[in-house]
């Protein structure tokens, strides 16, 4: 079983997984008294970061108090860096949006995430669901 990794004062955690015997992640947060910044490196590579707001008080008060479904958490991530035509990585950063909006302390993010592990942005493959659900239960993980 993989082991995350905190550091002492609470600031930093680290998890690093593997996806099978070619892909490795490493996930890693810094979490700040405002924001949250997200580093996810598949094979070391990170090349695309969004910025994730929380949408409105409204939306923390309703996640907090655990009135609002998933579905409705209100998250828009912001493209900072990388290829704005790839939509596969929207969407990962979009569901990583919402773990972090109906979580314990919803934050503004910074998420920098490897895409091309993920594949084209305008292709779809059989095992995109999985790939997805393996990030964001790693993501579960280190948020908690």
């Amino acid at each position: 079983m993989d082991e995350i990794k905190k550091d002492p004062t609470g600031f930093s955690t680290a998890l690093e997984v593997h996806y099978d015997q070619d892909v490795d992640f490493f996930f890693h947060k810094i979490e700040l008294a405002d924001r949250i910044i997200l580093n996810i490196q598949i094979n070391g590579v990170m090349d695309t970061t969004f910025d994730i707001p929380v949408s409105s008080r409204t939306t923390i008060n309703q996640a907090i108090s655990g009135t609002m479904d998933i579905e409705d958490a209100g998250v828009e991530p912001r493209l900072l860096v990388g290829n704005h035509a790839n939509f596969k990585i929207l969407i990962v950063a979009s569901q990583i949006g919402k773990l972090i909006a109906l979580g314990q302390t919803p934050k503004d993010t910074i998420l920098s995430i490897g895409s091309k592990w993920f594949g084209r942005g305008d292709e779809v493959g059989d095992d995109d669901f999985d790939k997805l659900m393996f990030v964001l239960g790693n993501v579960k993980k280190i948020l908690s």
